[in-house]
Parts: C-alpha cells; sequence; structure tokens
C-alpha cells in the first residue's frame, strides 16, 4: 500500500527481498536522491514492466516540475492578472485595468491574462532582440499571430466537443508523464483544428470546485496546465502513422521550435513523453530541448520560459552531462540556486 510519502514507499520497495521491481525501486530512490535522468530512465526501461513499473516511475517523479506538475507561470502580466482575477472573483470591480511591461511577454500568457481579467490595456516597451514574435524555426503549424505588438489566434476557435473533452481530461495535472500520455488519448480523436484551437483561444476552466478555488489565488494556472494536456493529445493523434512521416511528430516540432511561447515548451514536454515511451526518438527530442534552451540561454534578455526549459533538459532521455551543466547553470542564474527540493504537496495531491 501506498503512502504520501514517495520517498519512504520508495525505499521500502527497495529493501524488500521479495519485490520483483527492487532494482526499479533504487534506481527510483536514487533518481530522487540525484536528480541524474540515467535513473529516471532506468526505473521506465525496466527490463519486466507491468503496472508497477508505472508506480515507481511517478513515484520518482513525485513532486517534480514537468514530471508531475506544470511550472507555475512567472511573467509580470501573470503575475498582475492573478492578483486582479483573484480581486475580480472575490467580489471586486476593476475598470480601466492598465499593465507596463518594459518589454513583450508570451503570446499565451497575454491572451490568458484577457481571459482572467477581461479587455486590458497593455504597455509594452520594446521587442528586445531576439524579437519574441519570430520563431526559433519557421515551419507549417503555428497558433499564433501579431497583429503589431498584439498577439492573435492564427488558427480557428475548437469545437465545444473538445472544450469539453478538455474539461474532462485536463481537470488535473498528471500522476506522470507516461500516465498523462495515456488520459490524453481522448484528445488525440479530436480533429487537428480542434486541437491547435484549443493551444490558442485558451478556453475557460473546468466549472469545478477546485478550479473556483484556484480562481481566488492563481487564476493564470490553468491556462498554463492546459496547453501541456493538449499536447499530449497531440501525442496521440493520427497514431497509426508511422513517426517519422506523422502529423504529431511535424506539428510538435514545429511547434516546439515556434515563436517563444508556452506552446513551445507545452509541445516539447509532450516530445520529452514520447522519449520515454520510444527509445528511437530520443536523440531527436534531446536535439529539440537543446536547441530551444540554447536559444534561451543565449538570449540578451529574460526569457520567462528558460527556467522550465531548464528543468525539462533535466528530465529528457538521452541528454548528456554538458546538457544537465547548462541546464543548471540556468537554474542557479534565475533562482539563485540549484535546482530546488521537491516542493510540498500541491492542491491536486489533496484528498477530494
Amino acid at each position: 500500500m501506498m503512502t504520501d510519502d514517495a520517498d519512504a514507499d520508495l525505499r521500502r520497495l527497495a529493501g524488500d527481498a521479495k519485490f520483483p521491481h527492487r532494482d526499479a525501486a533504487r534506481r527510483a530512490v536514487r533518481f530522487r536522491e540525484s536528480g541524474d535522468v540515467a535513473d529516471l530512465l532506468a526505473v521506465n526501461d525496466d527490463p519486466h514492466p507491468c503496472g508497477m513499473t508505472e508506480v515507481l516511475f511517478a513515484l520518482a517523479g513525485s513532486q517534480r516540475p514537468w514530471l508531475n506538475w506544470v511550472p507555475m507561470p512567472s511573467e509580470a502580466v501573470s503575475n498582475g492578472a492573478n492578483d486582479a482575477g483573484a480581486r475580480i472573483a472575490g467580489g471586486a470591480r476593476l475598470n480601466s485595468i492598465r499593465i507596463a511591461l518594459s518589454a513583450a511577454e508570451p503570446a499565451s500568457a497575454m491572451v490568458a491574462a484577457r481571459r482572467v481579467m477581461g479587455d486590458f490595456r497593455a504597455e509594452i516597451g520594446s521587442f528586445p532582440e531576439p524579437d519574441i514574435r519570430v520563431p526559433l524555426r519557421r515551419g507549417r503549424y503555428a497558433v499564433w499571430r501579431y497583429d503589431g505588438d498584439m498577439p492573435v489566434p492564427a488558427v480557428p476557435a475548437p469545437s465545444a466537443e473538445a472544450v469539453e473533452r478538455l474539461h474532462e481530461v485536463g481537470g488535473e495535472a498528471w500522476a506522470s508523464p507516461l500516465s498523462g500520455y495515456l488520459q490524453a488519448k481522448p484528445l488525440g480523436e479530436l480533429p487537428l483544428p480542434d486541437l491547435l484551437g484549443l493551444l490558442a483561444h485558451l478556453p475557460e476552466p473546468p466549472a469545478t470546485p477546485r478550479w473556483e478555488h484556484l480562481a481566488k489565488s492563481t487564476p493564470m494556472y490553468w491556462y498554463r496546465l492546459m496547453q501541456p494536456w493538449v499536447c499530449l493529445g497531440l501525442l496521440s493523434h493520427a497514431a497509426d502513422e508511422p513517426w517519422a512521416g506523422s502529423t504529431r511528430r511535424a506539428v510538435l516540432t514545429d511547434l516546439a521550435l515556434g515563436i517563444e511561447d508556452w506552446v513551445a515548451d507545452a509541445a516539447l514536454f509532450a516530445l520529452v513523453t514520447a522519449a520515454y515511451r520510444d527509445p528511437a526518438v530520443r536523440t531527436e527530442v534531446r536535439d529539440l530541448v537543446r536547441a530551444r534552451l540554447d536559444a534561451a540561454a543565449r538570449a540578451p534578455r529574460e526569457v520567462t520560459i528558460e527556467l522550465s526549459l531548464a528543468r525539462l533538459m533535466l528530465i529528457t532521455p538521452g541528454s548528456t552531462a554538458a546538457d544537465h551543466a547548462l541546464a543548471r547553470q540556468c537554474i542557479a542564474r534565475i533562482t539563485g540556486d540549484d535546482e530546488p527540493a521537491p516542493r510540498k504537496r500541491r492542491w491536486w495531491q489533496r484528498a477530494r
């Protein structure tokens, strides 16, 4: 029987001579202690996989960024929207909201802020190089375009059925990327325009007590969480197509190397999930994550998704010691410390 203490559960299983996945449990303990992705990969690649393999993988990633929760948005517009949205949820009436930004921030953050606060006046000081509106690599698929300074969806709105399915699938965080992939399969059955539409039109959260509660503190978080769910859905879209020429690979790769946005790291997260599932794609996915992190690290300005990219690099299958060194340098520069210890239990882990 599992408890709420992942470390204690793993130590118990690793010390049980009768437990058939004892070696995997030991590697999970080592990952918890060192953060070495090779240990996490060894859990995933257990030579005798079964349902317990997923349990061990989930325990290993418990309370770790991207493995169990999506990083919180950190943009100035997100902070302003959280504050204003919480006041609105508490009954306040706010008129003529104005947010001044010294530099442009991700399209998803700007549009999500409008979902939370309604229309507001955004004053953007500049678009410093590298211009946030320019994709890292131009591809066929994109969900945003810019009307001058302001981002607008480049795809049609999703159907009501698509929004309903997102609410059914994505109202909670995943126990692990592996279980998240399975849970997101109903999203993958949607037409591609619906999936792309969900990423850009940012439907409101489900009308559940949990999200009604979060509307009073962090209303922006739903919009940060829902995009990785949609990208997990994209990962199972048209799954019968061979990976190399598949729609899912083309879409996720284009989004990952598109404009600097939450959609980019959400797409990379889905690709990292693919790398855990399929060793054949690990080199390709590692190269994509590293390319995006390199671009963020080189930028002479703040890149608000850099921290989440660095944390994603640390859990990417096939990533190297040099990759991890760069990721930790980025984390130390941004946070003033190395990768922090696991956080305390979060809202989605509380008893219902």
